[in-house]
């Protein structure tokens, strides 16, 4: 089973339920590649690259990772992906209270809390070379096969291997607070960054532009183009035509509307303009994929 990600800024979706609240995630390969725009969420996520090939954006910088690798990412990291079509890629998210132990630990402080809180404001790649690779590798890779076990003991099991993985981290030095401290300039950059994509993502539908997000954070237009590229991974008038597509594409395949109005509640205002675009992300016209998505739906 292999579940498509798609994930949207600070994540609305919880990770697992309220009693396990754990989930994982597979990307196993697709006709094209697939991007996972800029977000953050509260759990920590465990990335295991088994194969093919990762852009990885986080802390500002973009870097391309070849399978196999490992990735440990505390909660709250903004961070994106993109992964190639023929890239295996697997996620392992949790909340920290997930394996929370009752009574103090001094490890459980150390690293748990750590990755948690963003005392621990970068993440971590864990690449073959390493001594400790093919036991981190072998304990994710069960932890993923029994999170989709629906037998109840099969909880407890992926717990049991989520702390050993991050007991080897910690034993190893693979994780520590005072090599993962990130520094203050790069975290403050990150917040400012989260906050100019709340306001996008919840005033998309309005007048946006580079001017006035440059104007938002303080920065003249071509440090913040600049900036902002180096973030995302794209323009600014990309990623806000990028998002403005995707809303039309859900209104579109819930059949709510003419495409006129949704075209302009999405933020449009040129007809021609949306027409174009969406041609080029989906491959069909609006219409042809309404008709598509609602005849799959039947």
């Amino acid at each position: 089973m292999a579940l498509k990600l798609s994930r949207e800024l600070k994540e609305k979706v919880s990770h697992g339920s309220r009693l396990f609240p754990m989930a994982g995630y597979l990307w196993h390969g697709g006709e094209s590649a697939e991007r996972v725009r800029v977000h953050w969420h509260p759990e920590i996520e465990l990335i295991r690259l088994v194969k093919g090939r990762m852009q990885l954006q986080i802390n500002l910088e973009e870097m391309t990772i070849e399978g196999p690798a490992l990735v440990i990412l505390p909660a709250n990291l903004l961070h994106g992906l993109l992964l190639t079509e023929d890239c295996y890629q697997e996620a392992l998210l949790f909340n920290a209270e997930a394996i929370a132990l009752s009574s103090f630990d001094e490890v459980e402080n150390e690293i748990v809390s750590s990755l948690a809180t963003g005392a621990l404001a970068t993440g971590q790649i864990i690449l073959p070379s390493e001594s400790v690779f093919k036991e981190l590798d072998a304990l994710l890779e069960n932890a993923l096969r029994l999170i989709f076990d629906d037998h109840p003991s099969s909880r407890l099991k992926v717990k049991a291997r989520v702390m050993e993985f991050l007991a080897v981290c910690y034993e190893s030095g693979s994780l520590s607070r005072r090599t993962l401290k990130s520094k203050t300039h790069v975290a403050e950059g990150q917040q400012r960054l989260k906050e100019l994509l709340t306001y996008i993502d919840e005033h998309y539908a309005e007048a946006l532009t580079v001017n006035a997000a440059a104007a938002k954070l303080g920065y003249s237009v071509p440090h913040f183009c600049k900036f902002f590229k180096k973030a995302v991974g794209m323009s600014f008038t990309a990623y806000v035509n990028d998002l403005r597509l995707r809303q039309a594409a859900t209104a579109l395949k819930a059949g709510e509307g003419e495409i006129t109005d949704i075209l302009m509640d999405c933020g449009f205002s040129s007809p021609t303009y949306f027409f174009r675009l969406f041609k080029e992300k989906y491959g069909l016209t609006p219409l042809k994929y309404r008709h598509k998505a609602q005849g799959s739906a039947a």
